[in-house]
């Protein structure tokens, strides 16, 4: 596969999107690497490989105290980037990136540096003149054309492809040969007292974020948000903050007991999701365990720990509302489901653990090569899978049961074929719909990332929206400032150990303009805002940067440039966030 292609997946797989630290002229693009925070560059989003290193360095380089230094460390070569992505759109017809590159020993390979244009309309990452071998600072250059009217993000940086060492440093940026610090901002930086007077006529506030089980007044607009709608998604920007995740636990004990939503189902794996409805609805099990059992740090929290015991106590003394999942990156549930339900046939149990061992091989080559590339060698998998589908299917098994079972064998093939995000998110959904599909009288309350749920793109919700028109329903969530729990490069922190600080949403982002409002908590309807066209709220229906943090603390001032009119229904804003809390492992 051609490096080009493995790094539109690399940068797809991992949502990558990044500003600059809050100025107040707006957003500063730190090209020159001085501008430091936690010990990180400010504004580059850095995921290191396997087999390479990504740091600052104070010795080498071409001008300042810093430059960037990328070096193979052994082991199997592939490539390493740094990615920035620039905080607005520029009108002109070329956009130029250069930049002072030197190198010690790049073989196999290249440096260079890169530009992409997104939705993929140009890219260059020097492949066919990249840098090789030793050589002293020079300055390089490559140009792309501009496409203003179709492009949602330019993201530029450098990379090393194979083994070697590469430093870069003095980055500049030119429009139509023009410096972009030069360059007028487009960004909206405030908002004039009609917008603010208009715009307050689509918001709801909130009392609170905690499910405190007081008033719930606030939230009856839900009834009119939600109309008919049976399924409704509930977003979140960061994977560990601890309001969002409040918030939501509020709105789904709301519409559960007001709304007769009966169905709740988590971006968490699906089998796994399942057992914990033995807790939830009959009490069997350590909630604790079962919930670890889920895989992903992200829901091991207080906050839904609190969710599941709220379920449990609602769901006496007859199940209310059942607890469901729908991803698909782990193989090891569904594994388990056919091995118990399919125990005492000898044959079958020495044919799910050859399955297993191969899944167990399999596992092994997608983590040594960072889960961006595919494995392609699945037919002897797909042989036992057929094998156990057919013995399924001639057993005397409920009709539920084999449903069930061939739902987990399924989850096995989505796992085999993941290698990116747009494949886990077709996925996602076309789980979910088993669900929906296998439920036809519930309603639906869904709990994933923004970038999930959003309408736009392909995303989940994009293929979810087709398929449920007006029935499916979206509330993405962003916060203003504050700190979250994530995964770094110290590890997994929460607020007890090294605090995730958000940088304060810059001037020209949704967050800094919403803050205007002065209202901590508040339901924006985009839906109606969009259906009105109101001249005061047209800067809402363009494209704009808003939060996305996800599960990472790599780099905690993230923001997408895209049409949040487009991305959601509704949008739920918090002003500050706090990390959410970890039980212990």
């Amino acid at each position: 596969m051609e490096t080009k292609i493995l790094f539109s997946i690399f940068l797809s797989f991992l949502l990558i999107t990044s500003c600059s630290k809050n100025k107040d002229t707006g957003p500063k693009l730190n090209l020159n690497f001085e501008d430091i925070l936690n010990g990180q560059p400010s504004g580059w989003y850095i995921y290191p490989q396997n087999n390479y290193s990504v740091s600052l360095d104070s010795v080498t380089v071409k001008s300042g105290k810093y430059s960037m230094a990328i070096e193979f460390t052994g082991g199997s070569a592939y490539f390493q980037p740094i990615t920035m992505s620039l905080p607005e759109n520029y009108e002109g017809k070329n956009i130029t990136l250069s930049g002072y590159i030197k190198t010690e020993n790049v073989t196999e390979g290249w440096a260079g540096l890169w530009m992409q244009i997104d939705p993929r309309i140009a890219f260059d990452n020097m492949q066919k003149n990249g840098i090789t071998g030793t050589s002293d600072w020079k300055k390089y250059k490559i140009t792309l054309p501009l496409n203003p009217a179709e492009t949602q993000q330019i993201v530029i940086g450098g990379l090393l492809a194979g083994k070697g060492k590469m430093w870069l440093d003095d980055l500049q940026i030119a429009i139509d040969g023009k410096d972009i610090s030069d360059i007028k901002s487009h960004l909206k930086k405030s908002l004039s007292k009609n917008e603010i007077a208009t715009l307050k006529k689509y918001i709801y506030p909130l009392r609170t974020y905690e499910p405190d089980g007081g008033n719930t007044d606030d939230l009856t607009v839900l009834n009119k948000l939600i109309g008919s709608s049976t399924v409704v998604a509930l977003g979140e920007n960061s994977h560990g903050s601890s309001e969002i995740f409040k918030m939501k636990n509020r709105i789904i004990q709301y519409l559960a007991a007001n709304n007769g939503f009966d169905i709740f189902s988590m971006e968490a794996n699906m089998p796994e999701s399942y057992k914990l409805n033995d807790y939830t609805a009959k009490g069997k099990g350590n909630p604790n365990k079962l919930i670890a059992g889920m895989h992903f740090w992200t829901w091991r929290t207080e906050e839904v720990l609190n969710m599941v015991e709220w379920m449990r106590k609602f769901n006496q003394p007859k199940q209310h509302i059942e607890f469901t999942g729908f991803d698909m990156q782990f193989y090891s549930g569904a594994i388990d489901e056919l091995r118990c339900k399919l125990k005492g046939n000898k044959k079958i149990e020495s044919k799910i653990a050859d399955l297993k061992n191969r899944l167990d091989e399999i596992n092994d080559r997608k983590q040594q090569i960072k889960q961006d590339r595919g494995i392609t060698d699945n037919s002897q998998s797909e042989i036992i899978l057929t094998f156990i589908q057919h013995t399924i299917e001639t057993s005397a098994f409920e009709t539920s049961d084999k449903a069930w079972l061939q739902q987990n064998i399924d989850i096995i093939r989505q796992y085999l074929k993941l290698n990116n995000n747009e494949w886990r998110d077709r996925c996602m959904a076309d789980n979910f719909m088993w669900i929906k599909e296998n439920n036809p009288n519930s309603k639906f309350v869904i709990w994933a990332h923004n970038g999930h749920i959003m309408k736009t793109e392909q995303a989940m919700g994009s293929y979810l929206a087709q398929k449920l028109g007006d029935n499916y329903a979206t509330f993405g969530f962003t916060f203003f400032d504050g700190s979250f729990t994530a995964s770094g490069n110290n590890g997994l922190t929460s607020f007890k150990a090294t605090k995730h600080e958000a940088i304060k949403a810059y001037p020209g982002t949704l967050e800094y303009l919403l803050n205007q409002l002065n209202e901590p908590i508040f339901i924006l309807d985009l839906k109606r805002i969009k259906s009105d066209k109101n001249k005061d709220t047209e800067w809402l229906m363009k494209r704009l940067a808003y939060r996305d943090i996800g599960a990472s603390g790599e780099n905690p001032n993230e923001f997408f440039y895209r049409k949040i009119s487009d991305d959601f229904d509704y949008l739920i804003f918090i002003r500050t966030s706090s990390p959410s809390t970890l039980l212990p492992n």
